[in-house]
C-alpha cells in the first residue's frame, strides 16, 4: 500500500517538490504525513503492534517517504518535527534480527533525523537548538543496556554531527577571525558541551569496540566543531587556544589508532581520550559536566560507569582549582546523587574515593559540609539503619576516616560541627516546645555529625585512630559537652539523640582503647536523674586523669571556654567535669588558676547546677590543704610508675623534687595566698547561702562544712556572724538533710567563737539552743545527731558549771520519747538555776515554735516551754509567758488535727496548773512523776 503510495503521482510530486526545494501544498503535506504515520504501525505505547518481516519492510519505506515529506517546503513546524520524532526513535530499540531489513531500516531512521536537524531553523542557534533537542532524544539509546541499541545511537550521534557540521560554511576560525557568514554560525555556549561530553565519554569506555569507536569520533567532531565557533575577540586566550588545539592533535591521533585498530588496549586510549577532552573543555563546560555526571557515574555498562568515575576523578585532579564554592557542591551533590543509585560496592567506592579527590583537590569544608546536609536530609526521611545495601553517607565516612591526607581534616570538621552551639530555644530551659524548621535543620545537621563521628571512631582503622589519638582532648570535650545536651533531649523525652551519643562516646573509647571508661557509660549512660549524669560526667573524667593525665589541661581549657555558652545542659556537663578534673591538677599551677578563675566567674550562673560544681570544684582545692604557722601545703597522692615532681600548684614560686617512689605531693605555699582563697571562697559560700534554689544552699552548706575542718581562724572571724546568720535560716528547712547539714555547720563554727566576735557569736548561740533542744528529737535520725554533736561543741562557750554534763548523758544520746523529756526537764531545772536571765528568751523562741510544720516539734515546744514554767524558781518574772502559753495551749489542744500535739498540750497544761495553783503545792514534783504514767509518744 505505501509502495503504491510512494510511485503514485501524488508521491512522484512531493519526490519532485522535495529535490527541487519548491513548495509543496501544506494541507496535501500534513495529509500526507498524517497517512505514513500512521503507517508506522505503532500503539499508544510507542510499541511495534507487527514485527513481521513485511511490516518491517513497510517500516523502512515509510521512514523513507517521511523523510521526504519533511524536506519539502514550507518547512515543518516545532509541534510536527516533535511529533515525527516521537513516532520514529522507537526504532532504534528494534531487534537485530533481520539484519537485512533492520540495518536499512535504521539507516533511514537515521537519515530522518538528520533531515529534521536540516530543515529546523536558518540561524545557528535554532539549529543548535534542534540537535540538542534530537541528542537528548537519543541519549536513552546511547546508554541502553542492549549493545545494538547503544550502537544505533551512537552511530546516530556521528551522522547528526556530521550533518550538522555540514550544514554551516566559512564561519570563524579559532582564533576569531570572522567571515561573511559568521552569522549563521551558534555560539559555541549553545552545543551544551560539558553535558554532551559526560554523555558520551562513558561510551569510550564501553564493552564494544565499535560504540568505543563511534563515541571517540562523536567527541573529536564535537570538540572540531566547538573550536570553529565564534567567540568573542577580546576573550581570546593564545595559550588556551594553543593548548586546545594540542589536545584536539593528541584525540585526532586516538580516533586514528581506533579506526585502524579497534582492538588496541582500551586502558590506553581511554585515558588519552580523558586527558584531551579534560584540556578541550572550558572552565563552564567543565562545571557542567561534573555537575550532570551522576547518570554517566550510573551507567547500566559497568566498565562505562568505571571510566565516567575515572574520568571526572580525572578532571578534578587537573582542573579542580579552577571550580568555584558553588560548583564544589553541586559537584559533590552530583556524586553523592550516584552513590544512592549505585548497589555495586566496588562502584560504590570508587565514587566515594573521587568525592574524596574533589575534598582533597577544592574546598575541603565545602565536600564535608554537603555531605552532613545530605546525611541529615536522609535521617529526617529515612531509617537509614535499614538502607538496603547500607548507607551511603555512613560509606563515606569511612572513607574520609581512613584516608591517609582527609582523615584529621574531616575529624576536626566534625568536632567543629559538634561543638558548634546551636541557636537559642526554650529546650535550653529544659521546656519542649515545637521547633522552627531551622532548629530542626540544625538538630539533624548534628545529629549527622555525631553519626559520622562515630563511623569514624569504627572504620577508621590506624589512620583513624591516629587522628583521633591527636585531637583526644577535643573529641573529648565535645562528647562530654554533647552528653549533657543530649541528657537534656532525654528528659524532655527526646531519647533517639542520647542513644546515638552513647554509641559514639563507646566507639570513642574502644578507638583509642579506654575500655574502663567505656564500661561506665555502659553501666551508666541511660540514666535520666541529673545526679546520675552529674556523677557519670565526673566517674568519666576520673577515668580520663588517670588514665590520660597530660590531657587534663587542654580538656579543661577546652570545657572552661564551654561555662560561657548559652546552653544550660552542655554549662552543667563543662562544671561536671571541671569539679572532677581540678582534682587531678597537681603540677599544673596555671591550669588550677585558670580552673579557679572560670569557676569563680560562674558561682553566679543561671542555672543551679551550674553554681553548685563550681563551688564543689572550690572547694576542692581547699580540701586538699595542711596548714602551719607559716605556709600551707597541698597534699595529693601520686600513682605514676617513674619519677614523681612536687610542684607548688598555687603558686608562681615552685619547689621542686624527684623521688622514685610513690609519695604525697606537698607543695610549700605562703599562707597569706592561700588565706587570701579560702577568704574568697567563704565569701562566696555566704552569698549562696541564700540563693533561690534550695539545691545550691544544701551544696553551699555541704562545701562551708568541708573548708571549716581546715580553714583557719582568720578567714572565718570576719563572717563569722553572718555564717551564723544564714545557717540558723537554713535549720527550719523543710529538706531533712538540709537541716541536719545546717546544724552539723553551726557546731563546726564553734571553734571560731575566740576571737573578737566571742560575744556576738556566743548571743546567737543562745538564740539557737532552743531550736537545738527541740530538733533532738525530730524526726530524722541524721537530724536528731547533727544536734546532739552541735549542742556538745556549743556547750563549753556558755560557760555554765555542769552545762557541759548534760550533754554527756545516756538520756541526752537516746532516741526514746521518754528519756527526751527526762533531759528535757534536767535542762529546764538546770537553765533556771544558772541561766534564769536566758528563760525568757528561750521561752520566746519555744512560742514561735508552736506553729512549726513538724507536729513532732510542735509537741516538742509545749513540752519544752511548760518545763521551763513550771521549774522556774521565780515565776512572776514568767507570767507574761504564762499568759501566752496557756491560751495557746488550749487553742492547740482543741484544734490541732495532730494527736501527738493535743496530747503534749492536754498533759503540759496539767503540769502548768499544777505548778500555778497553791493548792496543789503537795503534789509531788514533776521529775518524781509516777513512772507508770502512759506516754503516747512511745
Amino acid at each position: 500500500m505505501l509502495y503504491n503510495f510512494i510511485t503514485s503521482c501524488e508521491g512522484h510530486a512531493v519526490i519532485n517538490a522535495a529535490e527541487l526545494g519548491i513548495s509543496f501544498p501544506l494541507k496535501r503535506r500534513d495529509q500526507m504525513l498524517d497517512y505514513v504515520l500512521t503507517l508506522m504501525g505503532r500503539d499508544e505505547n510507542e510499541e511495534l503492534v507487527d514485527s513481521s518481516a513485511e511490516h518491517l519492510h513497510t517500516q523502512t519505506l515509510a521512514l523513507s517517504a517521511c523523510k521526504t515529506l519533511v524536506l519539502v517546503e514550507p518547512r515543518l513546524p516545532v509541534e510536527a518535527r516533535n511529533r515525527v520524532l516521537k513516532a520514529t526513535l522507537g526504532f532504534f530499540a528494534l531487534p537485530s534480527d533481520p539484519s537485512d531489513i533492520i540495518g536499512p531500516l535504521v539507516d533511514n531512521l537515521i537519515s530522518l533525523l538528520c533531515a529534521i536537524l536540516s530543515t529546523s531553523g536558518e540561524d545557528g542557534r535554532s539549529r543548535a537548538d534542534q540537535l540538542l533537542h534530537i541528542l537528548r532524544q537519543v541519549d536513552s539509546f546511547v546508554s541502553s543496556s542492549v549493545e545494538h541499541q547503544r550502537r544505533r545511537g551512537c552511530a546516530a550521534v556521528y551522522e547528526l554531527l556530521l550533518k550538522f557540521r555540514n550544514m554551516f560554511s566559512g564561519g570563524v576560525c579559532g582564533l576569531g577571525c570572522h567571515s561573511s557568514s559568521a552569522f549563521v554560525l551558534p555560539s559555541r555556549d549553545y552545543l551544551s558541551l560539558g553535558e554532551r561530553v559526560i554523555t558520551y565519554l562513558p561510551r569510550c569506555a564501553d564493552t564494544s569496540s565499535e560504540v568505543r569507536k563511534l563515541a571517540a569520533q562523536t567527541l573529536g567532531l564535537f570538540f572540531s566543531i566547538a573550536l570553529s565557533l565564534p567567540k568573542l575577540a577580546t576573550s581570546v586566550n593564545y595559550t588556551d587556544i594553543e593548548v586546545s588545539y594540542s589536545a584536539m592533535s593528541s584525540l585526532e591521533d586516538v580516533i586514528s589508532i581506533l579506526r585502524r585498530d579497534a582492538s588496541i588496549d582500551q586502558s590506553e586510549t581511554f585515558n588519552r581520550v580523558i586527558s584531551s577532552v579534560c584540556a578541550l573543555l572550558m572552565r563552564d563546560e567543565l562545571v557542567i559536566s561534573l555537575h550532570t555526571c551522576t547518570s554517566a557515574i550510573c551507567d547500566k555498562i559497568k566498565q562505562a560507569a568505571d571510566g565516567a568515575i575515572q574520568a571526572v576523578t580525572e578532571f578534578i585532579n587537573k582542573r579542580g582549582n579552577e571550580l568555584h564554592e558553588l560548583d564544589i557542591s553541586r559537584t559533590t551533590q552530583s556524586l553523592l546523587s550516584a552513590t544512592v543509585t549505585i548497589s555495586d560496592k566496588h562502584t560504590r567506592q570508587e565514587v566515594l574515593n573521587a568525592i574524596s579527590c574533589l575534598a582533597e583537590s577544592t574546598n575541603t569544608i565545602t565536600v564535608f559540609n554537603e555531605i552532613l546536609v545530605a546525611a541529615g536530609r536522609d535521617i529526617a526521611t529515612k531509617d537509614v539503619s535499614r538502607i538496603r545495601g547500607g548507607w551511603p553517607m555512613q560509606d563515606a565516612f569511612v572513607a574520609f576516616s581512613q584516608h591517609p591526607v582527609l582523615s584529621f581534616s574531616f575529624l576536626e570538621y566534625v568536632v567543629s560541627v559538634l561543638d558548634t552551639p546551636l541557636p537559642k530555644t526554650d529546650m535550653d530551659k529544659g521546656e519542649n516546645s515545637n521547633p522552627s524548621i531551622e532548629a530542626q535543620n540544625d538538630n539533624q545537621f548534628q545529629q549527622a555529625a555525631i553519626l559520622a563521628i562515630t563511623a569514624f571512631f569504627r572504620g577508621g582503622g590506624k589512620i583513624g585512630k591516629k587522628a583521633v589519638e591527636q585531637s583526644y582532648s577535643t573529641v573529648f570535650s565535645v562528647l562530654t559537652l554533647q552528653l549533657g545536651s543530649c541528657h537534656g533531649l532525654a528528659g524532655l523525652g527526646q531519647l533517639e539523640p542520647l542513644q546515638l551519643l552513647l554509641l559514639a562516646f563507646q566507639s570513642f573509647c574502644e578507638c583509642v582503647g579506654d575500655i574502663e571508661m567505656g564500661k561506665i557509660l555502659t553501666r551508666d549512660g541511660e540514666h535520666r536523674d541529673k545526679e546520675k549524669l552529674i556523677d557519670l560526667i565526673q566517674e568519666v573524667a576520673s577515668c580520663t586523669s588517670m588514665k590520660r593525665p597530660k590531657e587534663v589541661s587542654p580538656i579543661s581549657m577546652n570545657l572552661s571556654k564551654a561555662l560561657n555558652r548559652h546552653q544550660t545542659f552542655q554549662r552543667e556537663a563543662a562544671a561536671s567535669a571541671l569539679s572532677e578534673f581540678i582534682r587531678h591538677s597537681e603540677g599544673l599551677s596555671s591550669l588550677l588558676e585558670h580552673i579557679v578563675e572560670a569557676m569563680c566567674l560562674h558561682v553566679s550562673d543561671e542555672s543551679p547546677t551550674v553554681r553548685s560544681l563550681c563551688l564543689c570544684g572550690l572547694v576542692q582545692v581547699i580540701s586538699d590543704l595542711i596548714f602551719l604557722p607559716n605556709y600551707v601545703y597541698i597534699t595529693q597522692t601520686c600513682h605514676e610508675d617513674r619519677g614523681y615532681a612536687v610542684v607548688n600548684t598555687m603558686h608562681k614560686h615552685m619547689t621542686i623534687g624527684l623521688y622514685k617512689e610513690p609519695f604525697a605531693v606537698r607543695s610549700k605555699i605562703p599562707a597569706n595566698h592561700v588565706l587570701n582563697y579560702i577568704a574568697q571562697v567563704l565569701g562566696v559560700i555566704v552569698a549562696l547561702l541564700e540563693d533561690p534554689d534550695e539545691s545550691v544552699q544544701l551544696t553551699a552548706v555541704q562545701c562551708l562544712l568541708s573548708v571549716l575542718s581546715t580553714a583557719p581562724e582568720d578567714a572565718v572571724d570576719p563572717i563569722l556572724l553572718n555564717l551564723s546568720v544564714r545557717l540558723r535560716n537554713l535549720q527550719i528547712c523543710m529538706n531533712e538533710k538540709m537541716r541536719s547539714k545546717a546544724f552539723a555547720a553551726y557546731g563546726a563554727l564553734s571553734k571560731y567563737a575566740k576571737g573578737s566576735q566571742h560575744q556576738a557569736f556566743l548571743e546567737q548561740v543562745h538564740a539557737t539552743i532552743p531550736r537545738l533542744i527541740l530538733h533532738l528529737h525530730d524526726d530524722d535520725l541524721n537530724v536528731r545527731q547533727a544536734c546532739r554533736i552541735t549542742l556538745r561543741q556549743l556547750a563549753p562557750l556558755i560557760e555554765v558549771d555542769g552545762f557541759s554534763n548534760l550533754f554527756h548523758k545516756q538520756v541526752f544520746s537516746s532516741d526514746r520519747r521518754s528519756d527526751y523529756e527526762d533531759f528535757i526537764r534536767d535542762l529546764s531545772r538546770h537553765a533556771n538555776q544558772f541561766l534564769s536571765p536566758r528563760v525568757a528568751s528561750y521561752l520566746a523562741s519555744l512560742i514561735q515554735a508552736f506553729d512549726s510544720p513538724w507536729p513532732v516539734i510542735q509537741a516538742n515546744a509545749v513540752y519544752f516551754s511548760s518545763c521551763l514554767l513550771s521549774l522556774a524558781e521565780d515565776q512572776r518574772l514568767l507570767a507574761p509567758y504564762c499568759s501566752q502559753v496557756f491560751p495557746a495551749l488550749v487553742n492547740k489542744m482543741s484544734k490541732s488535727r495532730d494527736a501527738v500535739v493535743r496530747a503534749a498540750c492536754s498533759f503540759a497544761l496539767g503540769i502548768l496548773i499544777k505548778a500555778f495553783n497553791p493548792l496543789a503545792s503537795a503534789t509531788p514534783q514533776l521529775d518524781q512523776a509516777d513512772p507508770s504514767r502512759s506516754n503516747i509518744f512511745e
